[in-house]
């Protein structure tokens, strides 16, 4: 894995290039060198990639990871098994919101709960960074649970969903 790769006990965080983004989102997953579950590429995960491809055009190359997607890569058979990353770097008031999804064929394993620990050790290392949010349906409870797990704060709710904080310092 490259330098840039985050590792946890069982997996490694690859920030995605431009590229590879684009690469997903044109079903060119042959062009990728990591091989990528199919069944973690879902429509919603399509249609977030495709947006961040769009605010992506123009960032600076060192904040490329605060905009990316990270490809969660299982190290036992080295397959890209779902995503997580950031809207972007941290606002005028330090904070970063956190979106992710993983293939259902590695749901309820804890995988997603150690993907979002090494994003927020991640995040908690770099100047400026004061935390991150989360925004979740409520009918997702897994996601719920993964920020739970993660001792993320319940500070807000909407008819629909349910707003979440983590804070640094």
């Amino acid at each position: 894995m490259n330098k840039k790769c985050l590792e946890s006990e069982r997996l490694f965080l690859k920030p995605l290039s431009f590229h590879e983004l684009q690469y997903i989102n044109n079903n060119d997953l042959n062009k990728i060198e990591t091989s990528i579950e199919l069944e973690s590429i879902l429509d919603s995960v399509k249609l977030a990639i495709s947006k961040k491809l769009m605010k992506m055009q123009n960032i600076n190359e060192d904040i490329h990871e605060w905009y990316t997607y990270w490809l969660i890569i299982n190290k036992e058979n080295q397959k890209g098994i779902g995503f997580i990353g950031f809207k972007g770097a941290p606002d005028v008031n330090g904070y970063s919101e956190v979106g992710y999804s993983i293939s259902p064929n590695y749901r309820k394993k804890r995988f997603m709960t150690e993907a979002l620990e090494a994003s927020i050790n991640w995040a908690y290392r770099l100047q400026g960074a004061k935390g991150i949010t989360a925004k979740v349906l409520k009918t997702n409870v897994g996601s719920i649970k993964v920020l739970n797990n993660c001792n993320f704060k319940l500070v807000s709710s909407t008819e629909q969903e349910h707003n979440y904080i983590i804070k640094f310092r």
